[in-house]
């Protein structure tokens, strides 16, 4: 069974628009003198097949259906668009690789896996794909973080060291700050040790740890700020590294990194 169709403007209402509300459906706008579309065409029917009936191409032929194109604001081919219910969801333009292709398609259509992982909620649904060739890295992301919400750090830390990619490097920083508040003896003990010792350096990086472990970056960079003031040395400028690794987690353009670099800066 074939999911690639030629469609005319005749056919375009039923092949297409009513089709579209079962099943999305891809227009490939295109002409046979167009090198582009020669060169978009077979990478795109292959990769629709590919999928085996989660989304149909049609082949709309623009010299032979110029009321369409007019319709669609097709202004240079190879069009490609997306329709879903009736309505245009997606679009591009130009000859793309297999690899851009692929992803786009993939987008119309989630597979089962892809549906599974957008309603795993808890931390059985979500260890139940870990398996899973095709979404097992994130739902290996999206449980270290539910763990790591939790309170469960260590668990956290053992599901995210099986997890490769930047992601999940940023995610096992942000569990190690958890860890390291945890040897002191969580953030409850560091706060209380604090209300007596403001002073105490130990409870102050047990606490800007904590902090940093479940995303309060203002006040983790505040108290790891301190540190850099008052006590650079305290485990090996260990502080300063600290507001690195936060800086790099939340990106060069956050306004927590901009406003705490420009202060870092400021007193080193």
């Amino acid at each position: 069974m074939t999911y690639v169709h030629d469609v005319t403007e005749a056919q375009f209402e039923a092949a297409v628009l009513a089709r579209s509300r079962e099943v999305p459906v891809v227009v490939d706008f295109w002409a046979a003198w167009c090198a582009p579309c020669r060169m978009l065409g077979p990478t795109l029917e292959r990769e629709v097949e590919a999928l085996g009936g989660r989304v149909e191409l049609a082949k709309v032929d623009v010299d032979g259906a110029q009321a369409l194109s007019a319709r669609f604001g097709v202004q240079g081919i190879p069009a490609v668009m997306a329709f879903r219910d009736g309505e245009v969801v997606a679009d591009f333009t130009g000859a793309r690789d297999a690899g851009f292709v692929r992803q786009w398609l993939q987008q119309l259509s989630p597979s089962a896996a892809q549906q599974a992982l957008a309603k795993a909620t808890d931390e059985a649904s979500l260890r139940a794909l870990l398996p899973d060739p095709e979404v097992g890295a994130k739902a290996g992301l999206a449980l270290g973080r539910w763990l790591l919400d939790a309170g469960r750090a260590r668990d956290a830390m053992a599901v995210l060291l099986e997890v490769r990619g930047d992601e999940a490097e940023a995610l096992r920083r942000s569990v190690a700050f958890a860890l390291d508040a945890e040897a002191y003896g969580g953030e409850a003990r560091a706060r209380e040790v604090r209300s007596t010792r403001p002073d105490d350096v130990d409870a102050q990086w047990a606490l800007a740890s904590a902090l940093a472990g479940r995303g309060q970056f203002d006040e983790a960079l505040a108290l790891f700020l301190e540190l850099v003031t008052t006590h650079r040395k305290y485990r090996d400028d260990g502080a300063r590294k600290a507001m690195l690794t936060l800086f790099e987690r939340l990106g060069a353009q956050h306004e927590l990194t901009r406003a705490f670099r420009r202060r870092l800066q400021a007193v080193l």
